[in-house]
């Protein structure tokens, strides 16, 4: 098979992927909370890429402070902003969440300007704006233009906005890990997850979290598989078909693919869940994508 094609599928893939694995992990925090979904899903991506690593060869070596930035890397995008994430998505949905999800980009542009000097286009400021546009769109429309079982709340549009802030503020200590040294995706994909899992089960044990709701968990077996079927389809796989997409096309392109997320989950939404769509919402989601892709594009 092509180069290129096997990048453009990949990275389709991931979309895929990701598109599906936010509805598995809702139905997951509804019935065990953000922090226990939190916990386990760090558990079991640190196992898988853990495994993949050692069979596949893969050094898990690095430089101290190579070490460190991926951990704070972690801490702020796993453990604070994906709590609220998973917040968000038990408040507002999944849809909806994601959609604030793509203002992402924009923040991480935005935070590496004044981090690192690095310059932004017109381009991709046009770019940010019409992202910024669909995301108002989709959640500030009218009440009664969509039918569903999640609707926009300011408390749910606030976590999903501090989840996107804290996972653009995580890639920037990611990226000055890259800065360090080279480093295969999959070492620095666990060394952000697997030191973020030990701190979550610290917080758990001191705040007695994990002896009164962690059994509870443990003995619904549709629970527990829940939760690594999301593991499983979400972080894992997505993490290992990016890997494969930016080796095999321009990262700007592959981002790009990557970034139709939004715009997957409105069949989803529609034929699995039975939401009744907007067209002001399905634009919003369509203006997201296109505001990504020229920032990523730019």
């Amino acid at each position: 098979m092509e180069k290129k094609l096997i990048g453009e599928l990949s990275a389709l893939g991931a979309a895929i992927f990701w598109s599906i694995s936010p509805y598995i992990f809702t139905e997951a925090v509804n019935r065990i909370g953000s922090f226990n979904l939190n916990l386990s899903r760090l558990f079991v991506s640190s196992i898988l890429l853990l495994l993949v690593s050692l069979a596949f060869g893969v050094s898990l070596a690095v430089p101290s402070l190579q070490l460190f930035y991926l951990v704070v890397s972690g801490i702020i995008g796993l453990v604070f902003g994906d709590s609220f994430l998973f917040k968000s998505m038990k408040e507002i949905g999944p849809r909806y969440t994601m959609i604030l999800m793509s203002s992402n980009p924009a923040m991480g542009a935005i935070i590496a300007y004044f981090a690192f000097n690095e310059h932004i286009s017109w381009v991709g400021i046009l770019g940010m704006f019409i992202t910024f546009f669909g995301i108002v769109l989709v959640v500030f429309q009218q009440n009664g233009k969509e039918l569903g079982k999640y609707k926009p709340t300011l408390i749910g549009i606030l976590f999903g906005f501090l989840a996107a802030l804290g996972q653009a503020v995580g890639l920037i200590f990611t990226k000055l890990a890259y800065f360090v040294n080279p480093i295969h995706p999959f070492s620095a994909s666990f060394y952000r997850i697997f030191p973020s899992f030990l701190i979550l089960l610290v917080i758990g044990i001191l705040a007695g979290r994990l002896g009164s709701e962690l059994p509870k968990m443990l003995k619904s077996n549709s629970t527990y598989l829940l939760v690594i079927l999301g593991s499983i389809i979400g972080p894992f796989s997505g993490i290992i078909l990016s890997f494969i997409a930016v080796t095999h096309i321009q990262v700007g392109i592959a981002a790009t693919i990557m970034s139709l997320q939004p715009i997957l989950m409105l069949p989803i939404s529609k034929y699995v869940q039975k939401e009744r769509l907007s067209v002001q919402s399905i634009v919003g989601a369509i203006l997201s994508v296109t505001g990504i892709a020229l920032l990523f594009l730019r």
